[in-house]
């Protein structure tokens, strides 16, 4: 089933609560599951105002075995329905990317959409759990920094995995001096989506958890589950799409 990585190019860019609000939305479309893959503890948790008891970092010794009780003992579960596994809560001595590789593949068997919060760009390329992306979303915002980060990690990526990126233009005005358009030309990567900013509904779920998308007066909201039906609709899958 298809697994969508969200990617930002620098901090800042709102990847985290582009992959929040897209999970949310494609809880509605089929099962859905949220990885938190920050290494170093994510906010995932406090964007959606969950608490877990475990991260994602207590599945890897079963990942070669993991079945459904594993799943509802480490999983945490949003009223949307979406299914959510934290980051840990102290950072990692070392990467495990071999295991957490096999766990994210057996995960991924489980749900009709895995959506992965990768955070910040990864610094290896390619990444191993980048790899296994049907999809990855590269969120940025309309500034050169974060554009220029964008630009040098397309450019590490092999062929066959850039292939796969799309971009998110997240924070965009109307008055900025730089279209989303020209934005994808200039990058080379395809345009998927462009999301305003939003003060009043981005500060509202940064604070108390509200997933943007559940307030109706919200662009940001709306632009996620805009984003979220494109998906389904291309892919076929889920309650909505079939």
């Amino acid at each position: 089933m298809p697994v969508i990585t969200v990617v930002g190019a620098k901090g800042g860019c709102g990847a985290s609560l582009v992959a929040t609000n897209l999970a949310v939305a494609l809880a509605h479309y089929g099962t859905t599951l949220l990885v938190d893959l920050h290494d170093d503890g994510g906010v995932d948790d406090l964007l959606l105002d969950l608490r877990p008891d475990h991260s994602w970092v207590d599945l890897l010794s079963v990942a070669e075995e993991l079945n459904l009780r594993h799943l509802e003992i480490a999983l945490a579960v949003h009223a949307s329905g979406l299914r959510f596994s934290a980051g840990p809560a102290l950072p990692l001595p070392t990467r495990p990317d071999a295991r957490a590789r096999t766990l994210v593949q057996a995960l991924a068997r489980e749900f009709e959409w895995t959506v992965l919060d990768q955070g910040c760009l990864p610094t290896q390329s390619p990444d191993p759990i980048l790899t296994l992306s049907h999809l990855i979303l590269l969120v940025v915002t309309a500034d050169p920094p974060a554009l220029r980060s964008a630009q040098r990690f397309l450019g590490r990526l092999p062929a066959g995995v850039r292939d796969l990126a799309r971009l998110v233009v997240n924070q965009f005005t109307r008055g900025h001096p730089a279209h989303p358009a020209s934005i994808s030309v200039s990058l080379q990567c395809p345009l998927l989506a462009v999301l305003p900013t939003d003060p009043r509904a981005v500060g509202f779920q940064v604070n108390f958890g509200r997933a943007c998308l559940l307030d109706p007066q919200s662009g940001f909201g709306r632009g996620a589950e805009g984003l979220a039906r494109a998906l389904a609709e291309k892919a076929g899958v889920g309650r909505r799409a079939a």
